[in-house]
């Protein structure tokens, strides 16, 4: 059931992000051929009025075909004909869909509660709690299965409220940990390292204290909106961390790692244990870092239209038809092959 609800809500976001192409191609007068939930072949559908509406095969995608899209056609419905910042509006509209949800889901968190990294000097602290940011690789915590959001509770039958209590109880013989899941306490044994690095510690964990907040609804929307930028400057430090680790040969920085679809349904299987308020704000995370992918500037995704349409304006007349859809189709492959990889790893890993 986690894992039908993971995947029920990935195809949520997919069709609220095409749901954003669709409503402004509609609003500008653009004919739309065909609104797709999911990656073809086509499993069925049913044409309603000019545009065919359709389940495809593969989940975890989706798309809006408009006239004149991939292919200028003459016509004053044709996408290819429209104005250039009309077709910018129409090919945005779907990473900002993605945006508005997140606000949404962040507005409806907030007022739930929210949990903030305080530090341990504060007084005013709420049901404080010490939450694991980073497992270090193939440390001690690591190989218990320690995850990333999990809560301690306590350590050797001792409840902790704060890290200082925790570390203190750490020493070079094997300590039980004890963690929250949602409402379950559930309890692992690790044997310290004698020999690590030091930014490591003895059983590999980066931990913060946390303090819950919740705010009333009209301040909520608010506070919803100041998550989103600020999940999204975190976001978008992670993607060049990625890219600079993948051109540099460098590894990733502590705590991050490459997944794909398998690891993603993982994850937000784990953070729906933990409650609600966890899963909620995966989605919101999930929903950003859809919106980041899709507006970077390579050809294939939105922003790589954009790009296409900035070199328009430009130059005064749009690039060469076939560059474009040559250019398309490689880093469509490039994509695909890429998913099937981190994919393939993932499968790798949990088997």
């Amino acid at each position: 059931m986690p894992l039908f609800i993971v995947i029920a809500s990935l195809v949520v976001l997919i069709l609220i992000h095409e749901l954003g192409h669709f409503a402004f191609a509609k609003y500008f007068g653009v004919r739309v051929d065909e609104f797709g939930i999911g990656i073809p072949p086509r499993l069925f559908g049913k044409k309603i009025g000019e545009t065919l509406y359709s389940i495809n095969l593969f989940p975890l995608g989706g798309f809006v075909k408009m006239q004149g899209e991939d292919k200028a056609e003459p016509g004053e419905r044709s996408f290819s004909e429209k104005p250039i910042y009309q077709r910018a509006i129409i090919l945005f509209a779907g990473v900002a869909a993605f945006f508005i949800m997140a606000i949404v889901i962040f507005s409806v968190v907030s007022t739930m509660g929210v949990r903030h990294v305080v530090s341990a000097e504060e007084t005013n602290i709420t049901d404080p709690q010490v939450m694991v940011m980073g497992v270090a690789p193939d440390s001690p915590a690591e190989n218990a299965g320690v995850k990333m959001g999990d809560v301690i509770f306590g350590i050797n039958g001792k409840e902790v409220t704060t890290i200082d209590e925790l570390v203190s109880e750490i020493n070079d013989e094997k300590v039980t940990l004890s963690f929250l899941k949602g409402e379950e306490v559930i309890d692992l044994e690790l044997t310290p390292r004698v020999d690590y690095p030091e930014e490591e510690g003895a059983v590999g964990l980066s931990m913060v204290l946390t303090s819950e907040e919740s705010y009333p609804f009209y301040i909520a929307p608010l506070q919803g909106v100041k998550m989103t930028f600020n999940i999204t400057s975190n976001v978008i430090f992670g993607f060049y961390s990625m890219i600079s680790s993948f051109v540099t040969g460098s590894e990733l920085p502590p705590g991050m790692e490459i997944g794909g679809p398998v690891k993603i349904v993982e994850v937000g299987a784990e953070s729906m244990q933990r409650g609600l308020v966890d899963y909620l704000n995966f989605i919101g995370i999930i929903s950003i870092s859809l919106a980041v992918l899709n507006i970077l500037p390579i050809p294939a995704l939105d922003g790589g239209r954009l790009l296409f349409l900035g070199i328009e304006k430009i130059k005064g007349s749009a690039i060469s038809q076939k560059l474009e859809q040559n250019l398309n189709a490689v880093f469509f492959l490039l994509l695909i092959t890429l998913m099937i990889f981190v994919t393939f790893k993932d499968i790798q890993g949990i088997l």
